[in-house]
């Protein structure tokens, strides 16, 4: 048997294939989750929100503000809870691994997800077009170096499991001729269940009906089936005004809704123009195959993307470029459909198409292996480790750090030995002239989210702000460690809205904040490596997303 003769054998293998793609993804979103990417301030947010619910069992993380709906804290929460977070890791502010093995697990569930995502994705190609258009697009949405965003620890990340399988469902009714009605019935009910969940931790998921209902309709043209489906869609999602409602704080609500929708930071060109710089060949195919499936009259991708960008256009102002993780998969989608399509009609010259996808194939896998083979987010652990041997010498060290939480209190922690390089830094304590020498202090610690949940939730340091954005005073005999990264010196210098908290007598806006802080001593300075790379030569376009708010400066009176 010749090698082309084995190359197409196994192509035909029933599972072969198959198995090869969930192979490669589990490499590319399960290897150096750390890393690469580097820590966005979102993933602070979304694991403080989730660790507050593990620990208090309410969904009180902020005060009066409402952003985005709660199923992405609640599902994260969950998956915590189920494999015993964070008492697998032992945290112990002396074992400086735990810093990393803090962000190490929820990484890890986002990886998960995403081979979730690949299987879900194959899925729905190959019941709707067949097995060829789901190994290009699957392979594609597994390799390309644009899908690296849903290594990170965002809301897109999390519901994208819950929106495919609301997809899969219509998709498999479509072709499934001979299911019972009572069966029928209870599959769009779920799928009505999967895409309330996903409108449920980001409300634009709402532009996904269309393709949704239409599907259902043309499944036995009735009515009735999409009532079944657009009564948990509609009532999942209204969980979350009736909540405020409930709690006297519908008009904050209100507020906060509306303050999401007129953000001014960028638009769908914006990011658009970002994705084309992370990944430019699948971009330009993924349009290419959005302009081929309008041509062909494709309802299936028009209905999935078209209402998606129209969302994104007119009625959202601020639209981040990971804003569009829910239109990845459609985009491989598009590109397979494509591919497949010129491979049947190129007969006598089929050596052309596939040559090129074996091409974009090989240079999409190389980019992805380079970028998740570096440690760019390095100096983000470095700052918490430095951050740790500074707690280490204060009164509250000395207290076995109890789990707050509401589901178990795992055992006590014994430390660990203190890593003799990190212990060689020069952590003399200063004091500032009007500050009390006494021993009987706390700790307050602020910073931005990145930062903030590992030592209020992870360390137990209660006195830790949520955010840089907390309105809550400081005593002036608390000691004070102040974790200035590039979010929180724009939101000192810009924010208009932080000048006009008042923190206390003599913290009363931000520029008093900065001000007080600045005679803090500057004990040390973390630096990024990312704008090391050649931000204008591909893959390496991917870094200018990865600066983690590089330099991180920490000032502490300690």
């Amino acid at each position: 048997m010749s090698l082309l003769d084995k190359v197409t054998s196994l192509y035909e293998s029933k599972y072969c294939i198959f198995i090869l793609i969930i192979a490669v993804t589990i490499f590319t979103h399960l290897f150096n989750p750390i890393g690469f990417p580097s820590v966005h301030v979102d993933e602070g947010i979304y694991m403080y929100r989730a660790m507050h619910l593990l620990s208090f069992g309410n969904l009180e993380w902020n005060t009066s503000f409402y952003d985005h709906p709660y199923f992405g804290p609640i599902i994260l929460a969950s998956v915590l809870y189920m494999i015993n977070f964070p008492a697998i890791i032992i945290p112990d502010l002396n074992d400086y691994s735990s810093v990393e093995l803090a962000y190490i697990v929820p990484r890890l569930i986002m990886g998960f997800f995403s081979i979730l995502d690949t299987i879900l994705l194959y899925a729905i190609t190959k019941i709707h077009y067949n097995r060829n258009v789901a190994i290009i697009s699957s392979l594609l949405f597994s390799i390309m170096p644009l899908t690296w965003a849903m290594r990170r620890i965002y809301l897109e990340s999390i519901l994208y499991p819950f929106l495919l399988t609301a997809i899969l469902i219509v998709v498999y009714l479509k072709s499934s001729k001979n299911l019972s009605v009572k069966t029928g019935n209870f599959l769009i009910f779920v799928s009505g269940i999967m895409l309330g969940l996903s409108i449920f931790t980001k409300a634009p998921m709402i532009d996904m009906v269309p393709l949704l209902t239409f599907y259902i309709y043309i499944y036995k043209r009735k009515i009735f089936q999409i009532f079944l489906f657009l009564i948990p869609t509609i009532l999942i999602p209204l969980l979350w005004p009736i909540d405020a409602l409930l709690s006297g704080e519908f008009d904050q609500w209100t507020i906060g809704v509306i303050s999401q929708l007129e953000r001014q930071n960028g638009s769908i060109l914006n990011a658009l123009y970002d994705l084309y710089s992370i990944d430019p060949i699948l971009l330009v195919m993924g349009l290419a195959g959005t302009i081929f499936a309008v041509i062909r009259k494709d309802l299936f991708l028009i209905l999935w993307i078209v209402p998606f960008l129209i969302v994104f256009s007119f009625f959202i102002s601020y639209v981040n470029w990971f804003h569009l993780i829910p239109i990845f998969g459609v985009f491989c989608i598009a590109s397979g459909v494509m591919i497949d399509w010129l491979i049947k009609r190129s007969s006598k010259a089929r050596i052309i198409p596939i040559s090129i996808i074996s091409v974009v194939i090989f240079i999409g896998f190389f980019s992805t292996l380079v970028l998740i083979s570096t440690n760019i987010s390095s100096f983000q652990y470095q700052s918490m480790v430095y951050i740790n041997t500074l707690l280490s010498r204060t009164p509250e060290s000395s207290i076995q750090y109890s789990y707050k939480t509401i589901f178990s209190t795992p055992p006590p922690v014994t430390p660990s030995k203190v890593n003799q390089n990190i212990d060689s830094w020069d952590t003399t304590p200063h004091h500032l002239e009007n500050n009390n020498t006494s021993d009987n202090y706390s700790t307050v610690i602020i910073s931005s989210p990145i930062y903030s949940w590992i030592y209020k939730f992870i360390y137990g340091y209660d006195g830790t702000f949520s955010s840089y954005t907390e309105n809550k005073e400081v005593n002036k005999e608390d000691k004070v460690i102040l974790v200035l990264d590039r979010y929180f010196r724009d939101f000192l210098v810009n924010s208009v809205e932080s000048r006009n908290k008042s923190w206390n007598s003599d913290l009363t806006t931000s520029t008093n904040l900065y001000s007080a802080f600045v005679g803090l001593n500057s004990t040390k300075y973390f630096n990024g490596t990312a704008d090391d790379y050649d931000m204008e030569q591909y893959p390496f376009t991917s870094m200018r997303f990865n600066l983690g708010g590089s330099p991180v400066e920490i000032r502490t009176d300690l």
